[in-house]
This record gives structure tokens, sequence and C-alpha cells, in this order.
């Protein structure tokens, strides 16, 4: 998944950006920034545990060992999560394994010191598993919480004897699986739902921007061409207003299968990204090739649906978000000239 947030649509001449959207953007970029590194979030990780460990110190009435213990595992969570902060990015994130090893094995200590198996820690195996189904897959994910739940058992096996150490350990263990396969869940539909249209099904703005980005950097690597096609659908706010919202949706849900169909095993990307606007990207075509790519998407226009097409092709120096820019610039060029003419008008 590529970190950054995905760039701002392109302005055509007379827009003005929003001030408030932009404000709203910025804040949403901070959180992805922050959600989407996983380094990041160790650091939170680690000195959330560092403050469980010694926020307890004074609230319970601990031996000398013991306090030594919650001191030692406070003290260690707070210095990983120091150096995680330093270090930043330039930890591999194989290393993220490491961490929830380490984490098992500090929460184990902790749960082994309380009274009882201590289920208070033990809680804190449930932090373990929602970041291993948010950072991992499915198959490491569940190798962790396995591992956390065969720590719990030993903890109850060989350390202070409650009156239902099985029942412990189902509670706590029950409730790590319960969670995490939640989480799972959630974050399954919210990644999948962040990059699909809902009234279409295609790929939104992000998700488009995204692979543009993949696909820049990979023409750069292996210095082949690349396109990439703007469309507008000519006429649209007249649509809505003359037959309804409903109307216009049916047009989009129509052109969007019709252009699924048309760039189905070529390749090629067709996304919605916002109103009535689709984009395509064509890896391994240059100008001639994308002029074909807008002939097929043409024939496959639905029947009374005109649309405004511009293109351009990487001219391998420029960012995506220039690239796109300049297709946006030829549509929205195509589009002023066929004001007031019929049929439909492309340039590339």
């Amino acid at each position: 998944m590529n970190p950054t947030a995905p760039p701002a649509a392109p302005l055509r001449p007379g827009q003005r950006r929003d001030p408030r959207a932009a404000y709203r953007e910025e804040g949403t970029t901070w959180a992805r920034e922050f959600f989407v590194h996983p380094n990041r979030m160790t650091t939170v990780f680690w000195g959330g545990g560092a403050v469980a460990a010694l926020v307890v110190l004074p609230l319970g009435h601990w031996s000398a060992a013991n306090e030594l213990v919650l001191v030692a595992v406070g003290g260690f969570s707070g210095i990983a999560g120091g150096v995680r902060a330093i270090l930043g990015e330039r930890v591999p994130r194989g290393l993220l394994h490491v961490d929830m090893a380490l984490a098992t094995v500090l929460v184990s200590t902790l749960a082994a010191v309380g009274v009882s198996g201590a289920i208070q820690f033990a809680d804190l195996y449930i932090w373990v598993g929602i970041f291993a189904v948010l950072y991992f897959g499915g198959r490491s994910a569940l190798i962790h919480i396995a591992a956390a739940g065969a720590a719990y058992a030993v903890v109850l096996a060989i350390g202070p004897k409650g009156p239902n150490p099985v029942g412990d350990w189902c509670v706590v263990f029950g409730t790590l699986a319960v969670t995490a396969w939640v989480t799972y869940m959630l974050v399954g539909f919210l990644r999948s739902s962040a990059r699909v249209d809902p009234l279409t099904g295609l790929p939104n703005r992000r998700s488009f921007d995204e692979r543009l980005a993949e696909e820049v950097d990979r023409s750069r690597r292996e210095h082949t061409a690349l396109s990439v096609v703007m469309s507008d659908v000519d006429h649209f706010k007249t649509l809505n207003d003359s037959r309804g919202h409903a109307a216009g949706d049916q047009t989009l849900r129509a052109l969007a299968s019709s252009w699924r169909r048309a760039v189905r095993g070529g390749g090629d990307v067709v996304a919605r990204i916002g109103g009535d606007e689709f984009a395509m990207i064509s890896p391994g075509a240059g100008a001639s090739g994308v002029r074909g790519l807008i002939q097929r998407l043409r024939e496959a226009l639905p029947e009374g649906v005109s649309v405004s097409f511009g293109a351009a092709s990487w001219d391998g120096a420029e960012s995506g978000v220039d690239l796109l820019r300049r297709a946006d610039e030829v549509m929205y060029q195509a589009k002023l000239g066929k004001r007031g003419s019929p049929g439909n008008s492309d340039r590339a």
C-alpha cells in the first residue's frame, strides 16, 4: 500500500479549492500518515505498555521483587518506544514480528507477577492481537495470537494459582480472539470500501492515484511507455436537472459497466474519480496505443451518452499528478471545442 496521501484533483481554469476542504484533507492526511506507518504505531504501542506497567505501582501492594519487575518491564517498554521513535522508518518492517514476540513475553511477565495470574495485566494480550491483525497478514496474525494464548496458558500453569485458571484463560483468550477477528473483518472492509466507488463499483480516486503512482514508478524503472485518459460525461448536469439524479446515477452505472468490459483483460485500469469524471491508466501504451483505448471506450458508450476525452503520454520525467493534469487539460479543451456541436470529441 502506498502510504502517501492521494494528490488533490487537478483544478481547471477558473476553479478555486475550498479552504475548508483543504483543511479537512490536511487532517485526514495526518491521520492516514500516522496509522498506515506501523513503525509509528509501534512507538505508541510500546509507550502504552510502559504506562500500563508503571501506573499500577502506586495502586497496589507489591513485594519488592514484583516492584522491580514492573519497573523493569515499564523501563524496557519506554526504551523500546524511544528507539522506535528515533529510528522511525529506518527499522525494517520484518522486525515488527520481534516487537510482537517481545510484547508477548513482557505481558506474560506482568501476568505472572500479579495475584492469580493478574487478569488485568493479561488483558494486554489484546493489544498484541489488535496490532497483529492491523499490520500483518492473516497467517502471521494468527501465529502471534496463538503464541499469546499459549504464553498465557503457561503463566496460569506455573504462576500464581487462582480458583479457576481455565476460566481465566477462556475469558482472556476468548476476548482476544473475538476482538482480533472483529478488527480483522472491519479493517478488511474499510480497506476495500476506501478504494471502491460505491455507485459504480469501479476503483475510486484514492485507488486510482495510488495505482498511477505505482505505474509511473514502474515505467521509470523499466523505461516503458505509459498513458492516461481523462473523460467527462457531456451535459451531465442537464441530465440530472431534467430527468433527476436517479437517471444520472443509472447513466454512470451503465457507463462504468460498459467500460469495465471494454478494458477487461487488457491490463488497463478504469476508475471513477469524481462526479461524472472517469480516468484510465494504460500501462505500456504510447500515443498510438492510447488512441486505440479511446476508440474502444467510444465504441462501448451506452446509447445516447456523449463523452469528452483527453489523453496524455508520460514524458519520462513527470509525476503522475502532472501526467493526469495534462490529460485533464486536453479533455477540458476538447469539451470546450464541442460545445454547441453534436457527437463526441477526443484528443490525445
